[in-house]
């Protein structure tokens, strides 16, 4: 307890020795006379954080929301954002940081996550830029696995810049596109541009919301879920027989194309997420074949993830109705016949009636972030022959 509270003493006194780096009492983003109407896009963020304690002004009446954001003043907000506390450190680990920096604890909490600079140095002072942000944010949310990635051709796909990213992080830059972290515009993503402090303060917010399961969700992808059918059903159950799917699955489309003309939902939407929601109809897990549930919806009651907590339906026309039923409460349509005992609850949900798209199901139909986009990629675009 008293080595910490020599840290934070030693910490306010060096915060507010230099105008360079960020205050040490919390602060109102109202308090700040540089925020103005040009920065209202950052100023949500910037108000999340200084309520945490994460950033701060300059001083009591400036934030300098257009000064680049330092490698060190990235460090400090990293270290809070994540929660993680300074362990005992004693030597240090860059020529450039000595142990008596302002920031030298944060930077050794979390250097681990940081792009590798030349040789033995850190560069404290140095400018963040967009892509470096982005991988490190990746790395912080421990997302920098190859496994988090869903269409490692995003970037190509998507940005005219997309060279301009290093190949030693652009899988974690990759990553935090498809997640929404790193945002481009009208075709650019402008990865060697520095970060100012709003932005940097956004990239942040950005982090913690997807932590939290809360936030727009913003994907390089945007599919609606209500629309003419892209697939025909001849296509359907040739792209099932080829993931080698179960003749159950195989012959249950027929089904999802009949409810998707009389619903206006693409059916090879709700086919997909069959799909992933059933293993292909092969199951597997809680749920068992002969409860007709295509999609893993529980019953009103559920306490828990066994089977009795989700619903059985007697046929499988039933169990595809109600997959139907059950997307309609999200989308806000009326149901076909009598809706099971779920779609009641998922009618009371805060988000009933409001998604448009697949993307949009991440955080809703289930707490995964990425669970629609990854329905998009994994599933709907090989339906299509994309």
């Amino acid at each position: 307890m008293l080595k910490k509270l020599l840290f934070l003493s030693l910490t306010v006194a060096l915060f507010l020795s230099s105008a360079t780096t960020i205050q040490a009492n919390p602060q109102n983003v109202s308090d700040f006379t540089d925020i103005t109407e040009h920065h209202s896009w950052a100023q949500e963020a910037i108000g999340a954080l200084c309520d945490e304690g994460i950033i701060n002004g300059v001083d009591g009446q400036h934030f300098a929301p257009d000064e680049t954001v330092t490698k060190e003043q990235f460090a400090k907000m990293l270290s809070l954002a994540l929660s993680i506390e300074p362990g005992e450190i004693s030597e240090q680990s860059f020529d450039d940081v000595p142990t008596d920096r302002w920031s030298f604890d944060y930077i050794e909490a979390v250097k681990e996550h940081f792009p590798t600079e030349s040789g033995n140095k850190f560069m404290p002072e140095k400018g963040f830029i967009r892509q470096e942000v982005a991988a490190t944010i990746i790395n912080g949310m421990g997302l920098s696995a190859s496994s988090n990635l869903l269409n490692a051709a995003v970037l190509d796909d998507c940005f005219v810049d997309a060279d301009d990213v290093k190949d030693s992080i652009r899988t974690q830059v990759t990553i935090a596109v498809e997640r929404g972290i790193l945002r481009g515009d009208k075709g650019y993503i402008r990865p060697d541009e520095p970060v100012t402090r709003a932005e940097a303060a956004v990239f942040i917010h950005r982090m913690m919301l997807i932590r939290q399961g809360k936030g727009e969700l913003i994907f390089v992808t945007n599919t609606p879920i209500v629309a003419e059918s892209q697939v025909s059903l001849e296509r359907a159950k040739e792209w099932a027989k080829e993931r080698g799917a179960h003749q159950r699955f195989i012959d249950i489309a027929d089904i999802y194309w009949k409810y998707g003309e009389i619903t206006g939902i693409r059916p090879e939407v709700l086919y997909a997420q069959a799909a992933k929601e059933t293993g292909y109809g092969k199951y597997g897990g809680r749920v068992v074949p002969e409860q007709n549930n295509w999609a893993g919806i529980k019953t009103a009651t559920a306490t828990g993830d066994k089977t009795e907590d989700h619903e059985t339906f007697e046929t499988p026309d039933d169990g595809v109705r109600a997959h139907f039923n059950h997307m309609s409460a999200y989308l806000g349509l009326e149901p076909v016949g009598e809706p099971h005992g779920r779609y009641h609850v998922a009618c009371r949900t805060a988000w009933a009636g409001t998604v448009t798209t697949v993307e949009e199901l991440g955080n809703k139909w289930a707490p995964e972030h990425t669970y629609g986009y990854s329905m998009v990629v994994r599933y709907i675009n090989p339906m299509m022959g994309n």
